[in-house]
């Protein structure tokens, strides 16, 4: 009980310090731990474990969904939500399979999505570096108020 208190105050310490595109980068992180976690339950097949940890790790892809805005995201936007139900699906597929190819593949695919995250998170910090990414047609980093999905990158 007292970690599940402590996680959900670094995760409220995060929302209230980090910008948005670290708080997304983190999340991917937890999602790709999970996974990892998953991976060697599997492997040792700690059944409870691995259904545990795949059902994190989905949590986590849900909330990075939920949390789209679609109203100042557009296509961006779009993308993502199809991006994360694709994700989710190949997790809930993994839970009846158990098959360490599709884990290794979902565990890539967020890495790869996470690094994105990464690199616009770097660029977010230093905006007079690169300004091809912008937050809602602002030249500024985003409010902890703006939503995840109106982030937009532009080419």
């Amino acid at each position: 009980m007292q970690k599940k208190f402590a996680q959900y105050q670094a995760y409220s310490n995060a929302n209230q310090t980090a910008p948005k595109t670290r708080q997304i980068v983190m999340l991917y992180d937890g999602a790709i731990r999970f996974l990892k976690q998953a991976k060697e339950a599997v492997e040792e097949k700690r059944i409870e474990d691995r259904f545990n940890l795949l059902n994190k790790a989905s949590e986590v892809i849900v909330g990075l969904q939920s949390h789209l805005d679609f109203d100042h995201g557009g296509d961006v936007a779009k993308l993502l939500f199809d991006y994360y139900m694709s994700i989710d699906n190949r997790i809930l597929a993994i839970h009846r399979s158990q098959d360490m190819v599709q884990l290794e593949a979902v565990i890539r695919d967020l890495k790869q999505m996470r690094d994105a995250w990464f690199e616009i998170d770097q660029k977010m910090e230093t905006p007079a570096a690169s300004p091809s990414v912008t937050a809602s047609s602002t030249e500024q980093a985003p409010s902890m108020d703006t939503p995840i999905g109106s982030l937009e990158v532009s080419a």
